[in-house]
């Protein structure tokens, strides 16, 4: 019997790549929320992670360890990163207090909507037409995640439920905007001296997020935490009571900072090494890992009504998967408009593929047959009209020119060649005299304005 040949090194890289991101995203995910569970400030969780993830990058990036050298910013850095953490601001907070109010199960089921917005976003903000495959898979993921949020509906869970739907609509909304207003150094024309390599951009990201955090901190947890300290120093009371741990909010800040790093940047290095298409079923699984695990890791009690929506959340992201390839030619297709309408040229041949117009119908000209024309280039009188005739009266200055026959014959592979003139040259001398230049023009009309 054959022997079964090995994988290759890259596929078990990328496997290996695979399970330590799965992994970093469900413990990053479930240590947050042990830690909401004790301490129940989202805005100080999330700029804390922010914290840690800026200063891991500047501790890879030392001379200690120099996986990269920093880069001095600049205003197109600062330009270009500015609104990546913005974003990030927004879809963090959102998602933390979704997290401390509602399982991270199902805030993670919520987050699944993701491709129902973004095509809801593409459909009705730019026109942009999916094939029925497409609203097909959307059918149950939107019923799965209804069902899913079935039975998480009091008041408290509310709240949760509307983070959950916010943090995902700022992260589609992040996607579509540096897809569609940011344009790349190379569809722009412009120059890529300032592209920033993979720690560089979470560096600045992460610390764009951090002092965007601070103004949000200090009007909304620091009042909370000088209260508590005026009215009982050394104890931090919490808005809502918590529940018992087996380790600290110390030690559990600590391990959801390094695993939060780690998800981004093993993210970072999965995307730059594989297509996009495999990005998205690796990302698909990893939600899946992640929702199963935090089940596993709180014991939460699943409602069999429940369990039916997550597996139709599941079905419905595989259904959408597969179906991802309309999408973006739907995307494609929307920005070969836009690009043709403002007249950019391509630089890549991606680009040249998506610039490129709809192919013109076919004309139909009759060709004239060999026997009907004149041996010397002169259409014959049973010869049917040509499209195109060059009268005498239109001659240039140095002397006459002959009709012209047009041939544009259809190609076998549906080009159309080069326009094909026949030219009689005149006779050099008529009369034993040069030709004047003028002899075939016809005397303009007098003009009112000439003297008499």
């Amino acid at each position: 019997s054959a022997v079964p040949a090995l994988p290759s090194p890259s596929t078990l890289r990328f496997i290996l790549l695979c399970g330590l991101w799965y992994t970093s995203s469900a413990l990053s995910s479930n240590t947050g929320k042990a830690i909401l569970n004790q301490f129940r400030y989202p805005v100080t969780l999330t700029f804390v992670q922010f914290a840690f993830v800026a200063a891991y990058c500047l501790l890879f990036m030392s001379p200690i360890v120099r996986f990269s050298r920093l880069r001095k910013p600049s205003r197109a850095i600062l330009k270009d990163t500015l609104p990546m953490g913005l974003f990030q601001v927004g879809g963090h907070i959102f998602s933390s207090m979704a997290i401390s109010r509602i399982p991270v199960s199902t805030t993670h089921t919520i987050k699944a909507l993701s491709p129902l917005f973004t095509v809801a976003a593409y459909a009705l903000l730019f026109g942009v037409r999916y094939s029925a495959k497409t609203y097909v898979s959307l059918l149950p993921l939107t019923f799965g995640v209804m069902l899913a949020c079935s039975f998480d509906m009091s008041a408290s869970n509310a709240i949760g439920l509307l983070c959950a739907f916010g943090s995902a609509l700022v992260f589609v909304t992040s996607n579509i905007f540096f897809k569609k207003i940011m344009p790349t150094p190379t569809s722009a024309g412009a120059t890529s001296h300032h592209k920033l390599d993979k720690l560089n951009l979470l560096f600045y990201s992460s610390s764009m997020a951090f002092l965007l955090m601070i103004p949000i901190w200090v009007f909304t947890d620091l009042p909370l935490f000088l209260a508590a300290s005026s009215a009982e120093p050394g104890h931090v009371a919490h808005p809502s009571h918590g529940h018992s741990a087996h380790h600290s909010v110390a030690y559990y800040m600590i391990l959801n900072g390094t695993v939060h790093y780690a998800q981004n940047i093993i993210a970072f290095v999965i995307l730059a090494s594989v297509s996009p298409v495999t990005y998205s079923i690796a990302s698909l699984v990893k939600r899946v890992v992640v929702i199963c695990m935090a089940i596993v890791w709180f014991s939460q009690s699943v409602h069999p009504v429940q369990g039916v929506g997550i597996a139709l959340t599941f079905a419905g992201l595989w259904m959408y998967n597969n179906a991802k390839g309309d999408v973006e030619r739907g995307e494609n297709k929307r920005r070969g408009v836009e690009a043709r309408r403002e007249g950019m040229l391509p630089l890549t041949r991606e680009e040249e593929k998506m610039l490129a117009p709809t192919p013109p119908p076919e004309l139909l000209i009759p060709r004239v047959p060999p026997a009907l024309q004149d041996p010397i280039g002169v259409t014959s009188a049973r010869e049917p009209p040509t499209p195109i005739q060059i009268s005498t009266a239109m001659a240039p200055a140095h002397g006459p020119i002959s009709p012209v026959r047009t041939n544009r014959a259809h190609h076998a592979h549906g080009h159309y060649p080069s326009l094909h003139i026949e030219i009689t040259p005149p006779p050099a001398m008529k009369s034993g005299r040069l030709t004047s230049p003028t002899d075939l023009y016809p005397s303009p009309p007098a003009s009112l304005d000439s003297p008499p």
